[in-house]
C-alpha cells in the first residue's frame, strides 16, 4: 500500500528536553527511537529512545525501560564499546519516559552479514571488540540477554576502521538483584539467538550471553546459520537449540574456509550445557587473540576513504583542554584525546565533552567551544602544502615501528604484530597518530596509557 496512508507520527517535532525530534530511526518491543537535534545548536545530535505509549501503564516495563538506561550508563563509563547514555527523564504531558543516547552513524552488524560473511581477520576485529563490552557487562554482573547481530552496531572510526557499539540492553539485569531475588525465570529474548537453558525458562547467567555470541560468530565467520532452518517459530528454534547440533562449518559453506581453531572455539560456546561453554568472555578473548597472532597477513584491500573528520591545530586542541579543564580539571587532556579520535564533526566533538559535565553547565559550554571552533575549524591546506596540490607522505621510521611492536607485545603479547599491522594499513600516519590508533586497538585504558607514555 501507498505510504501516503501511513498514520503520521505526532512524536516528530516534539521537543523532548533539549531536543527536537526529527525522523524514527528505529523501533522495537519496548520504544521507538528517534534522531534529535539540540533546539539552539543543530549540530549536536543524538538519538532518543521513548517508551511505546500503549506501555505507558505497565509499571514493570517502565521500571525495565529506566533499568535499561541506569544499566548502559554504568557500563558505558567502563567501556567505549557500549552505547553511551546522556540523559534520562519524563515526557510530562504525555507521561512518557525516554533517554537520550549517543547518535550511532555507520551499519548494524546484521547489515553486515547480510550482504556476505565477513573476511577472517575483519570478523576477528569485530569479535574481539564485541568481547571486550561483553567482557566488562559481565565483570558488573550484568548479563545482556538478548545479544544478536542487530543489537550490535558497527562505526566508523579512524583507528579500528569500524568500531563494535553495543546496544539495547532492554531486557538485560544484574545477575543476582538484592531487592528482586534471582534473574527473572520465564523466556524473554530472540529466539534465534538464545541458548537453551533461557528457551527453557531457566535462570541464565553470563554463559547465556556466551551462546549467542556463538551464534553470532558462526554467521559471521561462515555467512550461514548453524542449524538447518524450515520454519523461524519459537518451537523450531526450542527444538534445534535444545536437542539439534549444529553443522560443522565447511559443511555448512565449503566456500568460506575458517581456521579450525575459530570453528573449536564457536562450537565450544555453543555447548547445550552452560557447563560444557567457555568459563567466561576472557577465555574467548585469549582464544581469538592466539588465533589473531598466528594469522598470515592480510591480503592488500581496496582503498577505503576514511570518514570526513575535523581537523585541530596542537593551540587549538590546548586551547580546548584549557576550556574544559576549568570544568573537569587535570582529566581535561584525556576526555579531550578520546574525543578527537571519535569526532567527525566540531558538533559530536562537543557533544562528547559536553556529556562530561553536569547538565546546567553543557549548553554554555558548548556555545562556547562551537563559536570557538567554528571560526577556526577548516579542512584548509597544511602550512607550506599549496591549495590542490599533493602532500607529501610522511614516512615512519623503521626504528620507531619496530619500538612500537616491542611495547605493544609486553602489553598484549602474540596479537600485537596483528594489531601492528592493522594500524599501518591506513593512510600513512605519524608517529603520534600511529601511537593512538595503536592505544585505540589495545582496548584497555590502562593499557592505552601505558603505552602512550612509553611511545610519546
Amino acid at each position: 500500500m501507498s505510504g501516503s496512508f501511513a498514520r503520521p507520527d505526532t512524536l516528530v517535532g516534539r521537543t523532548v528536553g533539549r531536543y527536537r525530534l526529527v525522523e524514527k530511526i528505529g523501533a522495537g518491543g519496548m520504544g521507538s527511537v528517534y534522531r534529535a537535534v539540540h533546539i539552539e545548536i543543530e549540530d549536536l545530535v543524538v538519538a532518543v529512545k521513548l517508551l511505546l505509549p500503549g506501555l505507558i501503564d505497565d509499571e514493570a516495563l517502565r521500571r525495565r525501560f529506566k533499568d535499561e538506561a541506569a544499566i548502559c550508563a554504568r557500563l558505558s563509563e567502563r567501556s567505549s564499546h557500549i552505547v553511551q547514555i546522556r540523559d534520562y527523564g519524563i515526557l510530562e504531558d504525555l507521561d512518557l519516559p525516554y533517554f537520550t543516547m549517543e547518535y550511532l552513524q555507520g551499519r548494524s552488524l546484521q547489515h553486515l552479514m547480510h550482504k556476505v560473511a565477513a573476511p577472517v581477520h575483519q570478523g576477528l576485529a569485530i569479535a574481539r571488540q564485541i568481547c571486550l563490552g561483553l567482557r566488562v557487562a559481565h565483570d558488573m554482573n550484568v548479563v545482556h540477554r538478548d545479544l544478536k547481530p542487530s543489537n550490535i552496531h558497527l562505526i566508523p572510526d579512524l583507528q579500528l576502521g569500524e568500531k563494535v557499539k553495543l546496544l539495547d540492553f532492554g531486557i538485560a539485569r544484574l545477575v543476582r538483584d538484592a531487592q528482586r531475588g534471582p534473574l527473572t525465570q520465564g523466556y524473554l529474548g530472540t529466539p534465534q539467538y538464545s541458548a537453551p537453558e533461557q528457551l527453557r525458562g531457566l535462570e541464565v547467567d553470563a554463559r547465556a550471553d556466551i551462546y549467542s555470541l556463538g551464534m553470532i560468530l558462526y554467521e559471521l565467520f561462515s555467512g550461514v546459520c548453524p542449524f538447518a532452518v524450515e520454519d523461524q517459530n519459537f518451537e523450531t528454534w526450542y527444538v534445534l537449540h535444545t536437542e539439534g547440533e549444529p553443522s560443522p562449518m565447511a559443511a555448512a559453506n565449503p566456500r568460506r574456509p575458517v581456521p579450525m581453531a575459530i570453528e573449536q572455539l564457536v562450537l565450544h560456546c555453543l555447548a547445550k550445557k552452560p557447563a560444557d561453554r567457555p568459563a567466561g568472555v576472557s577465555e574467548i578473548l585469549e582464544r581469538l587473540e592466539l588465533v589473531m597472532g598466528h594469522l598470515p597477513p592480510a591480503p592488500p584491500a581496496a582503498a577505503i576513504p576514511p570518514p570526513p573528520t575535523i581537523t585541530l591545530s596542537a593551540e587549538q586542541v590546548a586551547h580546548l583542554e584549557k576550556q574544559l579543564a576549568t570544568q573537569v580539571g587535570p582529566i581535561a587532556p584525556t576526555l579531550v584525546r578520546r574525543a578527537l579520535g571519535s569526532s567527525h564533526t566540531p558538533g559530536e566533538l562537543v557533544e562528547q565533552l559536553a556529556a562530561q559535565l553536569p547538565a546546567t553547565q553543557r549548553e554554555k559550554f558548548s556555545r562556547t567551544v562551537l563559536a570557538n571552533l567554528s571560526a577556526q575549524t577548516s579542512a584548509a591546506p597544511s602550512p607550506g602544502v599549496r591549495e590542490g596540490s599533493v602532500p607529501p607522505v610522511l614516512r615512519l621510521d623503521p626504528r620507531f615501528v619496530e619500538r612500537c611492536g616491542h611495547e605493544l607485545s609486553r602489553l598484549v603479547g602474540p596479537i600485537a604484530a596483528f594489531l601492528l599491522q592493522s594500524a599501518l594499513k591506513e593512510t600513512p600516519p605519524t608517529p603520534a597518530v600511529l601511537v593512538e590508533r595503536l592505544a585505540a586497538l589495545v582496548g584497555d585504558q590502562a593499557k592505552a596509557e601505558q603505552l602512550r607514555r612509553k611511545l610519546l
